[in-house]
């Protein structure tokens, strides 16, 4: 049994909180941070990226200053052992030529600087791509997309070559333009168009890419698209960083059951094979599949069809990742119990599917998940709702093995009451105890944090002077 403790002091009290760590494996759920709309972010569709220091980066779509989105950061530690949430919002994109609604995460670049897209602004407003510090200095544009040739709207996270180079998708701009692979410097030079995507009408090309792109080990970047291929049900595909080899690798169908329409990019596993998902299917009573393919276009297998029931998820969204017990993780934004999506767990060979996660739309939790999860070397994945949480606005999470330890929200010494507000991990349940000499402790009372994780306590008979509180948990 490992123990956590947290000392805070506040007035006439000092509390002391304690969360004892049980043995035995399972899946806990915590909120980090809850958004709360303008000023504050809003609508975060972005998976996160992290540094060396434990520091996660995101972006929302809404909210900030003007409402039209935030770049922030979080400590991964931030339900840990202060008062303070590790939680800063480094910019407020403040109007249309300063870039709108980054509906993609960043890319920490090799340089430490973080590079993204918005989905409007700029000189057309049609989008942009920028640089920022971490620190939320140094904001610059690199481009400004035109609606034209280069297209329009870009919604895929940017990835860094091992070129050293950027490369992204637009999604659309005319019926001739389905959106384009493009490439640009991190000093904002080289901006190069490497296809554009034509669509069904010339020759079965794809159209109108959201998927963030993937560097295979060979050197080659692999893609999906939305729409397009052979039945206008989306493609996998294939193409050099120079832009020479674009290849359709498979063209996804609408009978016999297969998956169509993927919104999200791709996983390279270990195995140097590809995975990905795709958002519905052609079958009956399915609602999106979990797919593998060999990087030659090989060996298309289905190795989940999501179903409308027994509560399983529905509609996957976002790149799965594979973790680092070598199974493949990821989200739906709909379906399961709850209704409001799901974090899935499902081997490579197609064995051990689970649902790890079930969001709901009641009691704060979070609901909507539209990222891929980022797990870091403690073992803990970290993720995104879209909405949902006690503000309503979504919410950064945690999905952790065993109980995170609970961070203080408020503390509040009165004349008659002593009020303590934590953020824990939700359904878990805490004897909350209490001492005048931090020696002897008697129990208050025993409660269970709510689905959000919030835990409220107020002690009417505090003795004085000091009153010490402690969590341990159950």
């Amino acid at each position: 049994m490992k123990t956590l403790q947290l000392t805070i002091g506040f007035l006439l009290m000092m509390g002391l909180l304690t969360a004892i760590r049980p043995a035995g494996a399972q899946t806990n759920f915590t909120i980090l941070k809850s958004f709360t709309g303008a000023p504050d972010g809003n609508i975060p569709y972005s998976t996160l990226v992290a540094d060396t220091n434990g520091v996660l980066y995101g972006t929302t779509v809404n909210g900030g200053i003007s409402n039209q989105g935030t770049i922030f950061a979080i400590q991964q530690n931030a339900f840990g052992y202060t008062n303070t949430f590790g939680y800063v919002t480094l910019r407020s994109f403040a109007g249309a030529t300063n870039g709108v609604a980054p509906y993609a995460g960043l890319v920490l670049s090799t340089n430490g600087s973080l590079y993204g897209i918005t989905y409007g602004g700029g000189i057309s407003n049609y989008g942009t791509v920028f640089t920022i510090n971490r620190d939320g200095s140094g904001l610059a544009y690199l481009h400004s997309f035109t609606g034209t040739t280069d297209c329009k709207n870009p919604e895929a996270g940017l990835i860094e070559g091992s070129d050293g180079a950027l490369y992204g998708t637009t999604y659309f701009a005319d019926g001739a333009t389905r959106g384009t692979i493009f490439k640009i410097n991190k000093d904002g030079s080289g901006y190069m168009i490497l296809h554009t995507f034509t669509g069904t009408s010339s020759g079965g090309d794809g159209q109108n890419p959201i998927c963030k792109l993937l560097e295979a080990d060979d050197g080659l970047i692999y893609g999906t698209t939305s729409l397009g291929g052979s039945a206008n049900a989306g493609t996998v595909f294939a193409i050099n960083k120079d832009g020479t080899g674009y290849n359709i690798l498979y063209s996804f169908k609408t009978t016999g059951g297969d998956g169509r329409q993927p919104g999200a990019g791709l996983l390279e596993g270990s195995d140097q094979v590809l995975y990905g998902t795709t958002y519905v299917s052609g079958g009956t009573g399915t609602n999106g599949t979990v797919f593998s393919l060999n990087k030659n276009g090989s060996n298309y297998q289905i190795l989940h069809r999501f179903s409308t029931s027994n509560g399983d998820g529905q509609r996957p969204d976002g790149e799965l990742i594979e973790g680092a017990d070598g199974a493949l993780y990821g989200g739906t934004d709909s379906g399961g119990t709850g209704s409001s999506g799901t974090i899935y767990k499902l081997n490579k060979d197609s064995s051990g599917y689970q649902i790890l996660r079930n969001f709901s739309s009641g009691n704060g939790d979070g609901h909507i998940p539209r990222c891929a999860l980022l797990q870091l070397s403690n073992g803990v994945f970290y993720g995104t709702t879209e909405f949902g949480a006690v503000g309503g606005a979504g919410c950064v999470f945690a999905l952790s093995a065993a109980p995170l330890p609970p961070r203080i929200l408020s503390l509040s010494a009165l004349s008659s009451s002593n009020w303590l507000q934590c953020a824990a991990t939700s359904a878990v349940q805490y004897d909350v105890q209490r001492s005048t000499n931090l020696s002897s402790w008697s129990l208050l009372t025993t409660v269970t944090s709510q689905t959000n994780g919030q835990l409220n306590y107020s002690d009417l008979t505090p003795p004085r002077p000091n009153a010490y509180y402690r969590l341990q948990q159950h």
